[in-house]
């Protein structure tokens, strides 16, 4: 996690100073809090806001695909809590020159994707002024019987395991990207995960978050890495690496998580996700990350990825 300025540095001070109440069981620092309703069951809430010029741009996208992403990216922090979505409430900060074709097309986004998960947008607000289109949705899901992965839960020889390839989102998959809700509770019911996120901020970044949160180190190793053919074609234009923007792009929205070295052989014998997955690296003592090559060399690995105001 980032000291002194930044994001995740406003984040932890936040966390220091806001207080517990009782049947808070997860609160501030993962992808979605959770509270106890009934004594056996729990209720999560996970909330993500986008801005116009920030997380997409309406000059490059329709509002119809601003929609979804806005509703997919939440969907993707209870699915990174291994959990089920049920209902969500929107508001819109709609910019002045907005019309009514422009909000039903963003409207129609959201439902489209929430209905895809059986999720029902059951109230919000709305409102308009000079700034740029904000959209802030608030969702809630259900444990459904499933303990609720954190990223606090990584053990000292874990296997690290990632859903599908990364990189180069910026090309499109970040526009145009199915949460991966479906996965990530087959992960939950059939395998014993320690520890999971999803990746938004980008591969190091977020795996930093679970070594933070777990207090442990890790070390990925570069050729084991799934690099997207996006990450690759976006390489030929910056003249970074692919490996580097599979490391540090962001907004993949795969499941990044950990758990035993031989529940990651039961999961590789026989993938029930229907999506690839692959294991790149391991969980070890101590603080920090490495990256190691195909010879075994280690070198220091940055949590390199999106951090605002940083």
């Amino acid at each position: 996690m980032s000291r002194g300025k930044g994001e995740f540095a406003l984040i932890e001070w936040i966390r220091r100073r806001a207080p517990r109440p009782r049947g808070v069981v997860i609160g501030i620092g993962d992808d979605a809090a959770a509270m106890d309703v009934r004594g056996d069951r729990l209720c999560l809430l996970s909330t993500d806001m986008m801005l116009d010029g920030t997380h997409f741009d309406l000059k490059q996208c329709t509002p119809r695909q601003v929609g979804r992403k806005a509703m997919a990216t939440n969907l993707s922090d209870i699915a990174a809590m291994g959990c089920v979505p049920t209902v969500a409430v929107v508001s819109l900060g709609l910019p002045g020159r907005a019309d009514m074709k422009f909000a039903k097309e963003l409207n129609r986004g959201m439902h489209e994707m929430a209905a895809e998960f059986g999720v029902a947008i059951v109230g919000g607000d709305i409102t308009s002024g000079k700034g740029p289109l904000a959209i802030s949705v608030a969702i809630l899901g259900r444990d459904a019987g499933l303990k609720p992965l954190r990223r606090s839960g990584a053990k000292v020889g874990d296997a690290i395991m990632v859903t599908g390839t990364l990189g180069g989102s910026i090309l499109g998959k970040h526009l145009d990207f199915t949460p991966r809700v479906r996965e990530a509770l087959i992960l939950n019911r059939r395998f014993k995960l320690h520890a999971m996120i999803d990746i938004s901020d980008g591969l190091a970044a977020d795996l930093n978050h679970i070594c933070e949160e777990s207090r442990v180190a890790a070390t990925l190793y570069a050729d084991r890495i799934p690099i997207s053919d996006a990450a690759r074609r976006l390489a030929r234009k910056t003249g970074k690496t692919p490996l580097a923007h599979a490391l540090s792009d962001g907004e993949d929205y795969e499941l990044l998580f950990t758990l035993s070295q031989r529940e990651a052989r039961r999961l590789m014998a026989r993938n029930p996700l229907g999506v690839p997955v692959s294991h790149i690296g391991r969980i070890h003592a101590g603080r920090g990350m490495w990256l190691a090559d195909k010879h075994g060399k280690r070198a220091r690995l940055a949590p390199m990825g999106y951090e605002h105001f940083k």
